[in-house]
């Protein structure tokens, strides 16, 4: 490829790397030549070779959820026009996926990993925090971070839901979502909000792994069976309030006047919703930016001031809690 561009190997490596280097008479000869040929640029190996990579490893809890989908998109829009390269890979919520897909990974040498979550396993955040290479974690709070952390506190933002249920005057209480790790800090901020209004929670409906509408549909009728005279339920995503929301039209149940339903998220259109839903709004998108423009400090070798940058909750009220 070199040779039908006319120049050297090291310099269509620098015109396809760092472009801005390149003069542009050179840099359209070399394009051409790709074209071409049908050259592609082999990054893993080039990081191999070199021992300097520019791939950046995001990894993903769930790929499908709408909350992370926002998220990713900061991350995108931070490293556009850059030298570095963006690769995904999904975790799960399960400790043992979240090991073995890591590990998977970290042979290829990234420059930068992004995790969407606070790393859970132990052994994880010991393999990662040796590779002396910038880390960013999100979505979450931890007073131990790995290197750097752009998230909030799920214990604020069930506070918050807990606190406004109680003082709405509902009684007979439930959550249903996550209920280990970000889920177990949801749930003790919650209790905690209600306690200042006199409230308590009073059944915890568990719901791990990755869900979606349909799954809210379900946990609003195993949540009734088990408690016919619930009066509010309080879901750990806005994903599964709209299937409860759904549900509860199909059967009758009028929100708020008998059931009250909020979410966890603040997905733009749970506003547009048939009763709007009450949720906790999050900046994903600018947590997803802030993190990239984090990473990107580090890897140009800048400062970065706020190594962990925690974004503040907010309470939507709208009408599936009204009273």
């Amino acid at each position: 490829m070199a040779r039908v561009a006319g120049v050297s190997p090291i310099t269509v490596s620098r015109a396809l790397s760092y472009p801005d280097k390149v003069k542009e008479e050179t840099r359209q000869r070399i394009l051409a030549a790709v074209a071409q040929t049908g050259y592609v640029v082999n990054h893993f190996a080039s990081s191999l070779r070199s021992g300097r990579s520019t791939i950046v490893t995001v990894f993903v809890s769930n790929l499908s959820n709408p909350h992370f989908a926002t998220s990713i998109q900061g991350i995108v829009d931070a490293f556009e026009a850059t030298p570095y390269h963006l690769m995904f890979a999904q975790i799960g919520y399960s400790e043992n996926t979240e090991i073995k897909v890591v590990n998977a990974a970290l042979p290829f040498r990234p420059a930068g990993v992004v995790f969407t979550g606070v790393v859970r396993a132990a052994s994880t955040r010991a393999a990662v925090g040796k590779l002396e290479i910038p880390i960013v974690e999100m979505w979450g709070h931890r007073d131990d971070p790995i290197d750097m952390l752009v998230g909030f506190s799920n214990a604020d933002g069930g506070r918050l839901m807990g606190r406004h249920f109680g003082q709405r005057g509902f009684r007979r209480i439930v959550y249903s979502g996550h209920t280990v790790e970000r889920g177990a800090e949801r749930i003790a901020g919650f209790r905690a909000g209600l306690a200042e209004t006199g409230a308590d929670l009073a059944y915890i409906h568990p719901m791990e792994g990755t869900r979606g509408i349909i799954d809210g549909m379900r946990a609003f009728d195993d949540i009734l069976a088990a408690m016919p005279d619930c009066d509010a339920i309080f879901f750990g995503t806005d994903i599964l309030g709209i299937g409860a929301l759904l549900r509860a039209r199909e059967r009758n149940v009028a929100v708020p006047g008998q059931v009250a339903i909020a979410g966890f998220g603040g997905l733009d259109f749970t506003a547009h919703l048939n009763p709007s839903l009450t949720t906790l709004n999050i900046e994903g998108y600018d947590m997803g930016l802030n993190a990239g423009r984090m990473m990107l400090a580090r890897l140009r070798g800048q400062p970065v001031e706020r190594p962990v940058f925690d974004y503040p909750i907010t309470l939507l009220e709208r009408q599936s809690t009204a009273r």
